[in-house]
């Protein structure tokens, strides 16, 4: 994910700079010309109201954060001036013909030109106008004829080779994907092949390709470069139906990691899914730690080739392995989690952990909480990536969850740093908000661990997730605790 944000004073000369500044970012990003003009046209009306009525009384400054990745071109307008409610601002046509009333005209365009339009009151921190333009791509069942399944792995000679994967194959690895998974893939993206080029051209990802002596490509994995941190996500991984079972997943994964080290990436993780546990068994034998059980972090898929429909949103297991050592750790463990933390940490080998007392009470927390609110629409999770513990967190996340309420959103996550005194007195706050353990995600946020808390909005079957390492096991047993949830629930969204 990229972030660019202008800083911009409150004056009418920076609407049309601001304005341009956003459609060309928009086509730089991969949106069509059309698609770029309606975000660039609903910037425009965001940033004209907040220079014409977000400072009445004097000047002020607000910001514009330009963020994408290769599905989404997301604008966020953050600024502190008065309060305002949007749902007092309902355009009605009638009113405007008949009286002459346009409140909330804007906002309808807003809403007609984007995808997604997310209006976030952060109490003290201000106000936050989002919006989302999904990047368009052609799909590879849209103009490739795929060629019919050639089951050459009956051969009881057929050899693999392992190599780098380079930009023009992306059209073979979408081809592996389509030929696999039919649409049941959870990565959208990779049914575009100018998507995923463009990523292998940019850097964002590196991987490996399994051909057969014959040429054929019949495995991808890669890694994905993480923003604002050194560690790398193994993802992305297929082999074709009839060439499983020969080891090519642990060969592709081993591969990686080696071009994980030569990269000087500080460490590797998966996104284990738990409809089976197949990826968490390989994950094991190269050496990751299970850190984190997040709950319904996907919607409902189906997987073809894998097993049928699964009904309810997808949890996952976080698997870490360090590349570069873990040696000492300071870290504030709130005292609910710390045996668990500490389990942890045993299992990535860190060296000296040094657990601080010295934890910042609730009474002596600032007033004002800071935080990174990133929203996954189309996954329907939201995490709140915390660097200042205030008094009003609780109270402004559950603002912002109360924006979101047409998002329909899944589950809610909070990162917290485990280095800061004020962690133990934000999981108390968190925990009595309904939030509970999800674990440790090492590393994450500049280099830094964070302890992840989560709040399920929907209720899931946990027999229908399945967990393969004991600290996986451990894991998912305390979060079922905490959450008072019990085997046999029958009750999904």
């Amino acid at each position: 994910m990229n972030d660019h944000t202008l800083h911009l004073p409150d004056h009418v000369s920076v609407i049309g700079p601001t304005t341009d500044y956003a459609y060309k970012w928009g086509l730089n990003v991969g949106l069509s010309d059309a698609r770029a003009l309606r975000l660039a046209l609903a910037v425009d009306e965001l940033v004209t109201d907040v220079v014409r009525f977000a400072f009445p009384a004097s000047s002020g400054t607000f910001t514009v954060t330009f963020r994408s990745d290769l599905l989404k071109a997301e604008v966020i307008i953050h600024e502190k001036g008065e309060p305002f409610d949007l749902t007092r601002y309902t355009y009605d046509p009638k009113q405007a013909i008949n009286e002459g009333r346009f409140e909330g005209a804007g906002f309808t365009v807003v809403r007609h030109c984007v995808d997604d339009f997310a209006f976030l009151n952060r109490g003290r921190e201000g106000k936050e106008f989002r919006i989302v333009q999904h990047i368009e791509s052609e799909h590879i069942a849209d103009y490739v004829t795929l060629e019919p399944d050639v089951p050459d792995a009956d051969r009881d000679d057929v050899s693999y080779t392992i190599s780098g994967v380079q930009p023009h194959e992306a059209e073979e690895i979408a081809k592996l994907i389509y030929r696999t998974y039919g649409y049941t893939y959870v990565r959208e993206e990779l049914y575009y092949p100018d998507r995923i080029e463009r990523a292998l051209e940019q850097g964002e990802k590196s991987g490996v390709l399994v051909r057969t002596d014959q040429g054929r490509a019949v495995g991808y994995f890669a890694v994905l470069n993480i923003s604002g941190s050194n560690i790398g996500e193994v993802a992305e991984a297929v082999v074709d139906p009839n060439h499983r079972r020969r080891g090519l997943m642990k060969r592709m994964l081993g591969a990686l990691i080696d071009q994980a080290n030569e990269r000087g990436l500080s460490g590797v993780f998966g996104e284990a899914l738990t409809v089976h546990n197949f990826s968490q068994r390989v994950n094991a034998h190269f050496g990751m730690e299970s850190t984190a059980f997040l709950l319904g972090l996907f919607p409902p898929q189906r997987f073809r080739n894998i097993t049928g429909d699964f009904t309810q949103p997808i949890s996952i297991v976080i698997d870490f392995r360090p590349l570069i050592p873990y040696e000492t750790v300071r870290a504030y463990l709130p005292t609910p989690y710390e045996d668990m933390l500490r389990r942890i940490y045993n299992a990535l080998g860190v060296d000296t952990l040094q657990v601080c007392h010295d934890a910042t009470p609730a009474d002596q927390l600032p007033d004002t909480t800071e935080m990174d609110t990133r929203i996954r629409y189309s996954f329907k999770h939201v995490t709140f990536v915390v660097e200042t513990v205030g008094a009003d967190l609780v109270e402004q996340i559950q603002q912002v969850l109360t924006d979101l309420k047409d998002e329909e959103i899944n589950v809610a996550y909070v990162d917290l740093p485990i280095d800061t005194p004020s962690t133990p007195a934000a999981t108390s706050m968190l925990r009595d908000a309904h939030f509970v353990l999800a674990g440790l995600m090492p590393r994450f946020h500049g280099e830094r661990d964070y302890l992840r808390l989560q709040q399920p909005m929907v209720t899931l079957n946990p027999d229908a997730i399945e967990v393969y390492s004991d600290l996986a096991v451990m894991l998912k047993d305390h979060v079922m605790e905490d959450l008072s949830w019990n085997s046999n629930v029958t009750k999904t969204p």
